[in-house]
């Protein structure tokens, strides 16, 4: 099967901004019918983007509909592993479109070492074990360790990114005042783009009202995605909550930092607290002692037979995957992406950038309009149009 990824379409006009995609939000029911055995193998070749994340939320609520329980060693596992998925989703970012923002080639050697250190970090936490089966348990033994793996993903962190260990950077930036010291003193590409938005007045950028989706049970969701395949597929491709279009993202999840707190209070949701949430996730997740990001995998028994739905942390924000089995086979299969709550065409990506455009330097509106579609992060590629008195009007969406 070919990647259904799809492409984002974002046009900046006088008369408003219009987004629109081409993401196939129904390619879950090609899974339909199938043994639900070679489901999960399945999935990670049907959506490539976050594999990892995939893989997790499908066995998790595979387990469910079974009313399999899951193993706590085996859960953990999972989630440790997303968050070194979501650790090298950032890398790309960090690494290879950061440096461009400044005129800079990427940073391609830098990319390879993390490639390397992740894919290492990955056997280490896998070991012998094979954790996306449905049913499956620990294996007899120690543990796997994956110090050195992650020593030196630390390292490479320390020398390209922070300029200190990743641990230091945590503790002296707790506020908007040890961000910009930290940017004055340091010289990567992380740190002088952090110091270009805070000198040119940019950093807050962006900013809207959209709020952040709030934390919701498994049956609330349920009650969304269970529905007739009409409503359900209006609901996965714009999906609102409360009437309102909401966010799942980084900078949503590593809200509870006090520098998140700081930057909040100065520039609300802008441009810089949202490269910032970046680091301080990258951080964050090299940091932890055997701990796992915040809610990756979360699912709930109040649900019918044969019914089971997973909510994972992945990279961009929550992940949800319901689905129905019926004499070992997949019934229904139904995936709700962070992308289409971030990209709704009148959702937190749509208003900040209106608010761009009022704000933003005219020569620097493309480039800051681009930055911060990628500071949101879409999961597939976008293609940009800004048209104006003096730009040549695209062809329509």
């Amino acid at each position: 099967m070919t990647d259904p990824g799809g492409k984002l379409h974002l046009r900046l006009a006088p008369a408003g901004i219009a987004i629109a995609s081409t993401r196939p939000v129904r390619a879950a029911r090609r899974l339909v019918g199938r043994d639900i055995a070679a489901t999960v193998p399945l999935l990670p070749s049907l959506f490539s983007v976050c594999a990892t994340a995939q893989a997790a939320a499908c066995v998790s609520a595979i387990e469910q509909a079974l009313g399999l329980s899951t193993d706590p060693g085996v859960a953990a596992g999972r989630q440790r592993l997303v968050a070194a998925e979501t650790l090298r989703e950032h890398l790309w970012r960090i690494l290879l479109d950061w440096p461009g923002w400044l005129r800079e080639p990427p940073d391609t050697s830098g990319m390879a070492l993390g490639m390397a250190g992740y894919r290492a970090w990955h056997r280490a936490l896998q070991g012998g074990s094979t954790p996306f089966i449905p049913g499956a348990t620990s294996p007899e033994g120690d543990a796997p360790t994956d110090l050195a793996a992650r020593r030196d993903l630390t390292d490479l962190l320390t020398r390209r990114v922070f300029g200190m260990a990743p641990q230091r950077w945590l503790a002296r930036s707790a506020t908007m005042d040890d961000l910009c010291a930290w940017s004055q003193r340091t010289d990567t590409v992380a740190a002088r783009l952090v110091r270009h938005l805070i000198d040119t007045g940019q950093a807050g950028l962006g900013r809207s009202w959209v709020a952040a989706l709030p934390r919701l049970g498994a049956d609330e969701l349920d009650r969304c995605l269970g529905g007739p395949a009409p409503i359900v597929d209006a609901f996965v491709t714009a999906p609102i909550w409360e009437g309102e279009p909401r966010e799942t993202s980084t900078l949503t999840r590593q809200g509870d930092t006090a520098l998140a707190r700081d930057l909040g209070g100065c520039l609300g949701n802008g441009l810089l607290p949202r490269l910032v949430a970046q680091l301080t996730e990258v951080a964050r997740i090299l940091t932890m002692d055997g701990a796992t990001l915040a809610g990756s995998a979360t699912i709930s028994a109040r649900l019918p037979a044969g019914v089971g739905l997973a909510m994972v942390q992945a990279a961009r924000g929550l992940l949800v995957h319901r689905v129905r089995v019926n004499g070992g086979y997949i019934a229904d299969y139904r995936i709700l992406a962070p992308t289409e709550w971030n990209f709704h065409p009148q959702g937190v990506v749509a208003v900040g950038l209106a608010g761009l455009m009022a704000e933003a330097p005219t020569a620097d509106l493309e480039w800051l309009a681009r930055l911060f579609i990628t500071a949101v992060d879409p999961c597939v590629d976008f293609e940009l149009q800004i048209t104006g008195p003096d730009r040549p009007r695209p062809d329509p969406l």
